[in-house]
């Protein structure tokens, strides 16, 4: 059964200059938890149960330029592990949670260093709000 799990939201639409008019739903599915447990069984047994955690509080969003597909990473100070939710839309217009991974070293580099990679911050939010409050005063 698919269930809803979170939203492309506004500030991740605007941190990654992404081209969608509204947010949309992020939908997780049995095919995809199913891909998540065969592909990467540890990382779905330990962090299965955050996936929607991760998509609502991620540390950093990146856009993949390759794939693309829009991924929330959740950094977990405790273990020192940074975690990888990937989603991407579907040919019908539905944007899926495909995969789950913990990052190894040199995914964190490469990711770090060659994609467009937002880290999530209270003046983000403080910077996008003010933003949409500026357009939308002068309907631009």
């Amino acid at each position: 059964m698919n269930k809803q799990i979170g939203k492309v939201n506004k500030k991740v639409i605007q941190l990654l200059d992404l081209e969608y008019d509204e947010e949309l739903p992020i939908i997780l599915g049995e095919t995809n938890i199913e891909h998540m447990k065969r592909q990467h069984p540890n990382d779905y047994k330990k962090y299965g149960k955050d996936i929607k955690n991760i998509i609502n509080n991620p540390t950093y969003v990146a856009k993949n330029p390759n794939q693309g597909s829009i991924e929330y990473i959740k950094e977990y100070r405790i273990d020192n592990e940074f975690v990888l939710v990937a989603v991407r839309i579907s040919s019908n217009g539905t944007m899926f949670a495909k995969t789950l991974f913990t990052m190894t070293e040199r995914k964190k580099r490469y990711i770090f260093k060659k994609r467009i990679c937002k880290k999530i911050s209270i003046n983000t939010l403080k910077k996008i709000k003010m933003y949409v409050k500026i357009n939308l005063a002068y309907n631009i």
